[in-house]
């Protein structure tokens, strides 16, 4: 099948002089790109989109376990814009924005629903390299000059036949900007008439341009939000031409204060109303402390120089900077407060020496509840209700999950938790999604427990023994934010057993933990 194309030149001779680096992923485009006009049943077909969101409940189902199958980069959807879309198509505007009773009012109010902006597409080349995986060649797009700025694109074979799926695990098209318009399209569904959309083609376009892309139409108009631009497009949270614009910082501070919110606020959380909201509060955690701590663990930006952990929520997953985890803000949250609630109960059940010694010299009534077998996580003589070792747990807890997300398949827990992750019914509906997915619960709990083992008392715990008060005291002041988490990584890289053992003891190489003097 053949689609013809119009050729669109457009490079100024200045362009020539910028700066171009394949390493980092911005090789230098080709001098024009093209436009087309494609059905979007086809279009489907040969997108990269996630097939997620706009199917039944047993089709959402089938339609997830082929989203890990969906190697290109990683983006998000709204589920709600995608219904809109899919409203106005039908009947246009105003018709599609009244309620369901004023609708059968007013039928004549319906209108055209056309499409008249263009998608923006990457034509995905040959040696194109996708989290190690490359195209099979019978799924690629020929594109054929055939005259004077003119084009055809050349379509896999049986491409047009509603059957069709790629060979291999990677489509021929990389949707830049709008895979909403085709999410509201539902997949192989019979459509009446002629419906094809406004297409522009870039080929072989390097992944960063693709969110260069994406920003600078979705963005730079003030469009949508940095934050939700984010979400929808993960990789843009490391991309270094961003770094000088407050974008990215800001999407860090406010995803930061997003997520302490959420553990403050769900019930689920160990956290619950025990985080102090409005600054120093007796027996709490500030907020500034969390949103601080979590800005260097959990969301930080890529630091993969030399080998060295980033953060899961904020940083790509391989050297190659391709991959970044793109879960939504309640997937973030909701990750967050099963950890914290397994070292809870971690904690709780400990027969450790240190956590013992503990609950017998907390009086009931300090240890957060009226249980005292909940001291050592969050009385007055322990670690963790302290910002160090906040700080510490969280960071430790980023760092092993970082290197061990690819082996946990992360990234393919892609259920719709697209609301805020201050929305305390989605998130524990997603708290209790994640629990059902054992390899991660079972990694969650095994790290839990080996940091349970860790003598999280503080100094001030009664009945410590001089040399016991000494070492509890390296985590006070400004130092002990590195100490904690430096002690806790030493201490899994020799109790801990299996991956959280391999994993911590190549945190304490990388981070030259055991070259420092205690």
């Amino acid at each position: 099948m053949r689609i013809p194309a119009i050729k669109v030149n457009q490079w100024l001779t200045e362009w020539d002089s910028f700066r171009y680096r394949e390493k980092d992923r911005q090789r230098k485009p080709k001098n024009y790109f093209y436009v087309a006009s494609i059905p979007v049943s086809l279009l489907r077909r040969l997108s990269n989109i996630p097939r997620r969101g706009v199917e039944d409940e047993s089709g959402r189902q089938q339609a997830v376990g082929r989203r890990v199958e969906d190697l290109g980069i990683q983006r998000g959807f709204e589920e709600k814009r995608t219904q809109d879309i899919r409203d106005f198509v039908k009947a246009g505007y105003p018709f599609a924005d009244l309620r369901k009773v004023e609708q059968d009012k007013f039928p004549e109010l319906k209108k055209p629903g056309w499409l008249a902006t263009a998608l923006v597409v990457n034509v995905v080349g040959p040696a194109a390299n996708r989290q190690d995986f490359t195209p099979d060649a019978d799924d690629l797009i020929r594109i054929e000059e055939s005259g004077p700025n003119m084009a055809e694109l050349v379509l896999p074979t049986n491409a047009e036949k509603p059957e069709w799926r790629p060979k291999g695990r990677i489509h021929p098209l990389e949707v830049i900007d709008g895979q909403h318009r085709l999410l509201a399209f539902k997949e192989n569904e019979s459509i009446e008439g002629n419906f094809d959309l406004p297409v522009v083609l870039f080929e072989d376009l390097d992944i960063s341009w693709q969110a260069y892309l994406f920003w600078t139409i979705n963005i730079t108009p003030k469009r949508i939000g940095p934050s939700l631009a984010y979400d929808l497009y993960p990789l843009l949270r490391t991309e270094d031409w961003l770094e000088p614009v407050p974008g990215p910082l800001a999407y860090r501070e406010t995803r930061a204060q997003e997520l302490t919110e959420a553990l403050w606020s769900n019930p689920d959380s160990p956290w619950y109303e025990r985080i102090g909201m409005l600054g120093r509060e007796r027996g709490k955690v500030t907020q500034a402390a969390f949103v601080r701590s979590l800005s260097l663990s959990f969301i930080r930006r890529s630091d993969v120089g030399g080998g060295r952990p980033g953060g899961l929520f904020g940083a790509s997953l391989s050297r190659d900077r391709s991959d970044v985890l793109g879960w939504s803000r309640a997937q973030q949250a909701a990750y967050l407060i099963l950890l914290w609630s397994e070292l809870k109960h971690a904690i709780r059940h400990t027969d450790a020496e240190w956590a013992q010694h503990v609950r017998e010299n907390t009086k009931i009534g300090e240890a957060g509840s009226a249980d005292a077998r909940d001291a050592p996580f969050s009385g007055t003589f322990s670690l963790l209700s302290t910002d160090q070792g906040v700080r510490g747990f969280l960071q430790v807890a980023n760092d092993i999950s970082f290197f061990q997300a690819k082996a946990l398949e992360l990234a393919s827990w892609v259920r719709d938790f697209q609301g805020a992750a201050t929305e305390s019914n989605e998130v524990s509906e997603a708290v209790q999604d994640l629990r059902s997915h054992q390899q991660v619960a079972n990694f969650v709990g095994e790290l839990c427990e080996g940091i349970a083992a860790f003598d999280w008392s503080s100094s001030v715990t009664p009945g410590l023994t001089e040399e016991a008060r000494n070492r509890q005291a390296l985590y006070r002041a400004g130092s002990g934010y590195r100490e904690a988490r430096r002690q806790l990584s030493l201490h899994l890289s020799r109790k801990s057993t299996g991956a959280i053992q391999d994993t911590a003891k190549r945190i304490v190489k990388v981070l030259r933990y055991e070259q420092q003097n205690a």
